[in-house]
């Protein structure tokens, strides 16, 4: 297992930090605020709030008591570096937003989070709100130089958190496949002749496809993929295999099928058991699910695996890849890209209405933040101050 944050960048200009803010995020920038917790000089993740053209007041402390409690959550946080990014001309954007920042400046400060650095940054020019002046904003080039001198190590690769140009012709296909389900048991052998088989064992088909390259891929393989992430027992043992490895994915099916059975035998929904359920496999499953746990997922299955289910979900066309798109939205909250994870989530629930698990997982991702973003790799730097102290 590898530690799942990235290595810690330093930054020692207000340029680099802004240049570098996307990276820690892992989404592009564009019209939204990030803000990145430091534990002394170091951070290895963003928040990333959207904004809308001509903010309030009201609609600032909004955003403030949202960060806060992102912020609130982590158990290391000493100081903060906070930009706005408005894809707007200078002009526009420091009218703007250049009050409405100090008020969500004021708001951290006041909530014990010194401001390390903060920026404006508009389309065409940006501003360091500390050492800038309204009427002379800085040149873009200047973030273009330091984004130029953040190591390659230190950023995410963009498949992680956005899903590929789609091929029209292997979407055709993988959309074909998944629709027939019912011909997956079927095979066709070398002298061209149908014979029936076995669907493919779902914890052995998605570790195959983990120990290679995503691109590599085929119809079959997708479509296998999405076929078998069809309830959220599935979406769990999707997941949990990705980041734990094949024993832990295996373990969940197992209890998953347990539990159907024994809801079968009782006329009664799984669910319903699963309440009453006091089984410590059970209890081990759910923290590993919910990010209660000290147990390290891998970092590098985790990326393979956001890769694997993106291209799996922009090849299929069907509602029911929803429950594919839950899974890839835990997985990029399980990296620390809980904006993205948002997003996808957003989608699953636009394309398939009537999936609980969209919401489900939207709640979580709200309230909890996995143990292992920010745990025993800050605790050499000291807790933030409460407001009484500074």
């Amino acid at each position: 297992m590898t530690d799942i944050a990235p290595p810690p960048v330093r930054l020692s200009t207000t340029a680099e930090a802004v240049a570098f803010l996307p990276a820690l995020a892992g989404l592009p920038a564009d019209d939204s605020i990030i803000v990145a917790p430091f534990s002394g000089k170091t951070a290895t993740r963003a928040v990333r709030v959207r904004v809308e053209p001509s903010p309030t007041d009201d609609s600032v402390h909004r955003i403030a008591s949202r960060v806060i409690a992102s912020l609130d959550r982590l158990e290391f946080c000493d100081n903060v570096v906070v930009a706005v990014y408005r894809d707007q001309p200078f002009a526009e954007i420091v009218s703007a937003w250049n009050a409405r920042l100090a008020l969500l400046l004021e708001r951290l400060h006041s909530s014990g989070y010194h401001i390390k650095d903060a920026a404006i940054v508009a389309s065409d020019a940006w501003m360091p709100f500390f050492d800038g002046d309204p009427e002379a904003p800085w040149p873009l080039s200047d973030l273009e130089t330091a984004a130029r001198r953040i190591p390659a190590d230190g950023q995410l690769d963009p498949a992680i958190f956005a899903l590929p140009i789609a091929d029209p012709d292997l979407a055709r296909r993988v959309t074909e496949l998944v629709g027939a389900r019912a011909d997956f048991g079927a095979e066709t052998d070398a002298f061209g002749r149908m014979t029936t088989a076995e669907p493919p064992n779902p914890v052995d088909l998605l570790e195959r496809a983990l120990s290679r390259e995503p691109a590599e891929a085929g119809p079959q393989t997708l479509a296998h993929l999405l076929a078998q992430i069809d309830t959220e027992g599935a979406v769990d043992r999707t997941v949990l295999q990705i980041a734990f490895g094949r024993e832990v994915g295996s373990l969940s099916w197992a209890r998953t099928l347990a539990l159907r059975g024994e809801a079968a035998e009782a006329g009664c929904l799984p669910i319903d058991l699963l309440m009453q359920d006091d089984d410590p496999q059970l209890q081990r499953i759910s923290g590993l699910m919910s990010g209660k746990t000290a147990q390290v997922p891998s970092a590098d299955r985790l990326q393979v695996g956001a890769v694997l289910l993106g291209r799996a979900i922009a090849h299929c066309r069907r509602p029911d890849r929803s429950w594919a798109m839950c899974a890839l939205a835990w997985v990029r909250w399980a990296l620390g890209l809980t904006v993205s994870a948002f997003e996808v989530l957003d989608s699953a629930a636009r394309i398939d209405p009537g999936n609980p698990l969209p919401a489900a997982l939207r709640s979580m991702f709200e309230h909890t933040t996995p143990a292992w973003l920010y745990g025993e790799t800050d605790r050499r730097t000291r807790r933030r101050s409460a407001p009484s102290e500074k």
